[in-house]
C-alpha cells in the first residue's frame, strides 16, 4: 500500500502536440522515473476538466503511488537522476510548467 504520493502536473506546448507528448510521457518518462524511484507500485495519468463545462483542459496530472514513506529519500532519487532523463519538446516548460506535488498518508483508509 502506498505512504506516499508524488503528484506531477504538466502539459503539452499545444492541443495539436497533446498525441506525442502523451507518448513521451507513457513510454519514456514514467520508466525513467521508475527507474529513479524503484518503490513506484503504480502510475495513473488523468486530463484536468472544468467542472462546470466538462471541457479538457490540456493538463494533465500523474499520480505515482509510491512504498517508500521517506519522502526526502523518494525526492532525491528523482532529482538525482532527472538531469538524465529524456527531454522533449513537446512539454510545456514556459507557459503552464511542470508541477510537482509530494503527498504522504496521515492516517487509514476510509
Amino acid at each position: 500500500m502506498a505512504s506516499t504520493l508524488l503528484i506531477a502536473f504538466s502539459s503539452p506546448t499545444s492541443k495539436e502536440d497533446a498525441t506525442a507528448f502523451s507518448k513521451w510521457y507513457t513510454e519514456t518518462h514514467i520508466p525513467e522515473v521508475r527507474a529513479a524511484i524503484p518503490s513506484i507500485s503504480k502510475v495513473t495519468r488523468w486530463e484536468l476538466t472544468d467542472p462546470a463545462t466538462g471541457a479538457k483542459l490540456n493538463r494533465f496530472a500523474a499520480i505515482y503511488e509510491i512504498e517508500e514513506a521517506d519522502v526526502a529519500a523518494a525526492a532525491a532519487g528523482l532529482f538525482s537522476a532527472a538531469a538524465g532523463f529524456t527531454q522533449t519538446e513537446f512539454m510545456d516548460r514556459e507557459i503552464d510548467p511542470p508541477v510537482l506535488h509530494w503527498v504522504s498518508k496521515t492516517g487509514p483508509d476510509a
